[in-house]
């Protein structure tokens, strides 16, 4: 065989690099990017909660930049806060952050290792945590207990640490769950004496005039109560005149029932509606639809037709609360119901930067402190939700109102709050 002294073989390699990939090649190659990018993002989720810890003490340790006196939990409040507002989330996800590293960090080293790597993502770590918990022992447990404790949490922490390398969320959620429960010997009946203490209503948006309702209760009373719905709406539905379907008679009956619909027990809880009077009118829709205020808007044909149930009603679009006193004496320090409706239906919410607590439940500021020759009149209020107003009388933050009455907040650290564009 003849050979080409003067053949170079890396002439082959880059002739075969350069060859044309196929689609397998490519997809290979996009899969593989995505999966280095997903371990990055949980990298640095990671590393940013373990920030979060690392702030967070610190502000307790030097409680005095954030309190005039020595006060940790007032400063933990407070740098919560400025968390939430320079990372853009709420207050409560950043606390949960927060908790769910600290326990991970101290409990589970191996899994948080797994994060810090980027092979475990932080849901995965809240996932393991959130099973974790019941391991945890009383605050006044004896040492015994104790040791048992950290004995659980030790081959929780090994087996999590090789589950989150190859099970889903779901798989992850299971097997922590089963291995948490061995490990404490727990019984059905003390798992549900537990989740029965969680029990609760929440009302979630869910856009276009309409809401979930969800409640958490023992699965015996929610059955009962969707049996007596089904039995309910099964007979109406005999009717001929009858067009909804089941599922929103169901639904129809469920608002009628927990509103007392016909009893002398009916809600009378204010709900505060503003209106455009040209859509009262029958005029094309403007811009400002009806809306809940502080919450989502309300179609046309909703709108008027809780304008004709309303037994009474207030202008307040084009000529608010015209006659109303608006403005009172400094001799009087609490603000009248008038005012509290002006403000509530000029604010909607917590008039601070990116708080969307509902003015409803807020407190009512005064802009220069009453003390300080404030005056109690609409141009000087401000609704403030509790946390916020027990910001702005016991921290170092400074909370300035805008012409536009929005409230900007300066803390000790020289950040500045910023409001969303207008619409």
């Amino acid at each position: 065989m003849d050979i080409d002294e003067d053949h170079d073989p890396l002439e082959d390699h880059a002739t075969l690099s350069l060859a044309p990939l196929n689609a397998g090649d490519v997809l290979r190659i996009l899969l593989d990017d995505l999966t280095c990018i997903g371990r990055d993002a949980d990298r640095r989720a990671a590393q940013q909660a373990e920030h979060i810890v690392d702030v967070v003490e610190f502000a307790r340790r030097h409680c005095e930049v954030y309190t005039v006196g020595a006060d940790p939990d007032m400063a933990e409040r407070a740098v919560l806060l400025e968390l939430s507002l320079r990372l853009r989330v709420s207050e409560n996800r950043v606390r949960e952050i927060r908790a769910i590293a600290e326990t991970a960090i101290q409990h589970l080293p191996l899994l948080w290792a797994r994060a810090r790597d980027g092979f475990a993502s932080m849901h995965a770590v809240t996932t393991v945590v959130s099973a974790a918990m019941a391991l945890l022992p009383p605050v006044d447990a004896a040492p015994e207990i104790r040791a048992e404790s950290d004995a659980g949490f030790a081959a929780l922490d090994e087996a999590a640490a090789g589950w989150v390398l190859t099970c889903s969320a779901v798989a992850l959620r299971q097997r922590a769950k089963r291995l948490v429960d061995r490990i404490t010997g727990d019984s059905a009946a003390r798992r549900h004496t537990r989740a029965m203490a969680d029990r609760k209503v929440v009302c979630t948006p869910a856009g276009d005039g309409m809401s979930w309702l969800t409640a958490l209760m023992s699965t015996q009373e929610a059955e009962a109560a969707m049996r007596r719905l089904s039995a309910t709406a099964k007979h109406m539905q005999k009717d001929r005149r009858e067009g909804r379907t089941r599922d929103q008679i169901r639904t129809d009956l469920l608002s009628a029932w927990l509103r007392g619909e016909g009893t002398p027990t009916a809600v009378r809880t204010k709900v505060f509606v503003t209106i455009p009077v040209q859509l009262l009118a029958g005029e094309p829709v403007p811009v400002e639809q009806a809306r809940i205020v502080g919450g989502d808007t309300i179609d046309p044909l909703t709108a008027k037709q809780m304008f004709l149930d309303a037994k009474s009603f207030r202008r307040v679009i084009t000529d608010p609360i015209k006659g109303v006193l608006l403005d009172m004496d400094r001799r009087v320090y609490r603000p009248t119901r008038s005012q509290r409706d002006w403000l509530i239906l000029r604010h909607g919410t917590c008039s601070r930067d990116g708080c969307t607590r509902l003015a409803v439940d807020a407190d009512l500021d005064h802009d220069r402190p009453w003390a300080h020759g404030g005056t109690t009149d609409a141009l000087q209020l401000r609704p403030l939700c509790s946390r916020d107003h027990a910001h702005r009388h016991r921290t170092r933050f400074v909370y300035r109102t805008r012409p536009d009455r929005t409230v900007q907040v300066v803390s000790p650290t020289g950040f500045e709050s910023t409001a969303p564009p207008p619409f």
